[in-house]
């Protein structure tokens, strides 16, 4: 009994489902990344801002240290009301290896409030 053929049948059939899991592993990982690197510069921005909350340009202060930090987000938006900053970052990332020949787009998006309680920095991520 020879075994080889059976193996190659095998082997190509294999192929292209190991490298579909391959591909979907790199896009789902870069777009953890870009929601990390939300997360952290919402995070961020929310922290200076509480430090400065007082101060009649602390929203243009605040939009400024985030397009520092990454000025290619789609939508920021940058509130302060009643002494809590809310942050909501929006951004999106198109697949760079599609089996088909659309790509798609992936919309990222996170929301954060800040605000002082007794001397205290909260920051919390918004629902």
């Amino acid at each position: 009994m020879n075994n080889k053929g059976q193996s190659l049948v095998l082997f190509v059939i294999m192929i292209p489902i190991l490298f579909m899991i391959i591909f979907m592993v790199y896009e789902v990982g870069r777009m953890a990344l870009l929601k990390h690197e939300l997360n952290d510069i919402g995070y961020l921005a929310i922290d200076c801002g509480l430090d400065k909350i007082d101060e009649e340009d602390n929203v243009d202060n605040i939009r400024e240290l985030i397009n520092k930090n990454k000025n290619d987000i789609d939508s920021v938006e940058v509130k302060v009301e009643d002494k809590k900053i809310y942050i909501t970052l929006e951004d999106s990332i198109k697949t760079k290896i599609s089996l088909v020949r659309n790509s798609q787009t992936f919309r990222v998006k996170t929301s954060y409030i800040g605000y002082m309680n007794e001397d205290k920095k909260i920051i919390e991520r918004d629902r």
